[in-house]
């Protein structure tokens, strides 16, 4: 960028104003260097844990692509076919997402850094905006309300702890789609804005 310098000399008998002339030189101004580039996560492994709080049993449900996409195809559970989540009609689950990057030695919990940035993290059920004060999601083939338990900065859900009740059984799988998009400045409970981190297709089955 080129610079103009005026310079104003003042006497005490009169007031005359100098425009300087041009530098001969004009030294260029260094280019602002770029921010460092915020690299997303790599994320291998999505393991949804419910807690039924009636039986006070455990069940974990995984995903797993460990060398991301274009190679060995992802697998569910330990057999490898497992996408179908079960719960029981008129339990309450309490659910926790965890996110890990299996590629690396020690496993990275990629879950920590998605809480630390909740303000710019959003997960959504079968592509549904939350409502509400919690947040709720409605799962209409499932008839099942997912409550968000855990808040960021801005006190709106993130996703990684949720609330799972269903009144009837349906015998019926119905899609259960978990998906985290990266909202960054943007987040305010809408689908739209921001881009996905990772995508998971379940089925889900109220018995």
């Amino acid at each position: 960028m080129k610079s103009t310098i005026k310079t104003l000399a003042m006497t005490a008998m009169i007031s005359v104003a100098f425009t300087a002339c041009k530098k001969d030189k004009t030294e260029p101004t260094p280019d602002a260097p770029n921010p460092p580039t915020n690299e997303a996560e790599l994320i291998t492994t999505m393991k949804v844990i419910l807690h039924d709080t009636t039986t006070h049993t455990n069940t974990t449900y995984v995903f797993s692509d460990l060398d991301g996409a274009g190679g060995n195809p992802a697998t569910f559970g330990n057999s490898g076919a497992d996408s179908v989540i079960n719960i029981t009609a008129n339990h309450v689950y309490e659910a926790t997402i965890l996110l890990l990057d299996e590629s690396k030695s020690p496993i990275d919990t990629v879950s920590k850094a998605v809480f630390s940035e909740g303000v710019d993290h959003l997960f959504f059920f079968n592509s549904i905006a939350p409502t509400g004060t919690p947040y709720t999601t409605y799962l209409a083939g499932s008839m099942t309300n997912i409550k968000y338990l855990d808040l960021d900065a801005n006190n709106r859900g993130i996703g990684l702890s949720t609330l799972w009740t269903a009144p009837s059984m349906i015998m019926n799988k119905s899609p259960l789609t978990i998906e985290l998009k990266h909202q960054p400045s943007v987040k305010d409970g809408s689908y739209a804005p921001g881009e996905t981190d990772i995508q998971v297709g379940f089925k889900l089955k109220v018995n």
